[in-house]
């Protein structure tokens, strides 16, 4: 397991460099000019100039690729064009937001994920299943926009019972912290929720029918041990594949939620950049989501080995 958590890591290097160039080449690609934006009326050729040399883009692009890479590997994620501030900070004071959303949207929908595929599992094509089915197939069609205006108009308009929108730190207060989260929280997590059922339950049917499943039931096992301890284990390493994934498209789904419901978090942060034609302040917001979504991934080929002592991954194979 240590070498091939060794080879993963150096694989990271040209997988990171790769996504850094395709990052810097979608930016420079995109429509618009951050500086005569940034000018506004008060555009000149003169002030044009100045501030692209203040901030690198007067120069070709393979140089301003190489030297944003220098600032990178250095820690430092450049300048926001129009606010003047280090991207980085902005990152660092936001990131702990969108992840909090993440894990509560993530730990949402395993808690519905899990009871409701293993009940649909072990009672196929009864209530309980077409029940669970049903509200999966809603849950993965509706769009998250609609949803979270859903819940603000139930639970913060008509029932008054949460707030809809702000975000309150948890070093201030904890209650109040989650109840400015839960609606996003199930806005974000009830997509994943419906699609990790079905997942879920499609690998426990097809887990509960194999030999050792039904050796540890002749051996007068518990039910409710032979479906946890031996069922339930095996089934999660499908699952644990499409989940590694989510949490990177989670990252991404926090720019609607974190939106609708004014979290200040990553995702609005990414909503601000792209609309101003901030180059650094985008290059910085994709490529953080890029990084989730290869660190996730690698997480999850780790993870393989602990839930399935039958991965080898130091073993060369046969």
């Amino acid at each position: 397991m240590q070498e091939y958590i060794i080879r993963r890591l150096v694989l990271l290097i040209p997988t990171v460099f790769g996504v850094t160039l395709v990052v810097f080449l979608m930016m420079r690609f995109i429509p618009g000019d951050p500086v005569s934006l940034l000018l506004g009326d008060y555009y000149t050729a003169e002030a044009a100039d100045a501030i692209r040399q203040q901030y690198g883009l007067d120069h070709p692009l393979y140089m301003q690729y190489v030297l944003w890479l220098e600032r990178l590997v250095t820690g430092d994620w450049g300048r926001s064009i129009i606010a003047n501030r280090p991207i980085f900070d902005d990152l660092v004071r936001r990131f702990p937001i969108t992840l909090e959303l993440v894990v509560l949207s993530m730990v949402f929908a395993l808690l519905i994920a899990i009871p409701a595929g293993i009940v649909a599992a072990l009672r196929p094509y009864s209530w309980h299943d077409y029940t669970a089915m049903t509200t999966a197939l809603v849950g993965v069609s509706i769009p998250e926009f609609f949803l979270g205006v859903l819940l603000i108009l139930a639970f913060s308009l008509a029932w008054d019972v949460l707030p809809a929108v702000g975000y309150v730190p948890l070093t201030h207060s904890v209650v109040d912290n989650l109840r400015h989260m839960v609606l996003p929280a199930v806005t974000l997590g009830l997509g994943r929720a419906a699609l990790l059922t079905r997942l879920i339950r499609a690998s426990m049917m097809e887990v509960i029918r194999l030999d050792y499943v039904t050796t540890a039931r002749a051996k007068g096992v518990q039910e409710r041990l032979v479906v946890l301890k031996h069922a339930l284990k095996n089934a999660l390493i499908p699952t644990l594949t499409v989940l590694g994934i989510q949490i990177g498209f989670l990252m991404g789904g926090a720019i609607v939620v974190e939106t609708v419901f004014s979290v200040p978090g990553v995702g609005s942060f990414g909503v601000s950049a792209i609309a101003l034609r901030d180059y650094p302040q985008v290059q910085a917001f994709v490529l953080l989501v890029a990084l989730a979504f290869v660190l996730m991934n690698l997480l999850v080929d780790i993870l393989y080995g602990f839930l399935d002592p039958r991965i080898k991954y130091d073993q060369p194979a046969n």
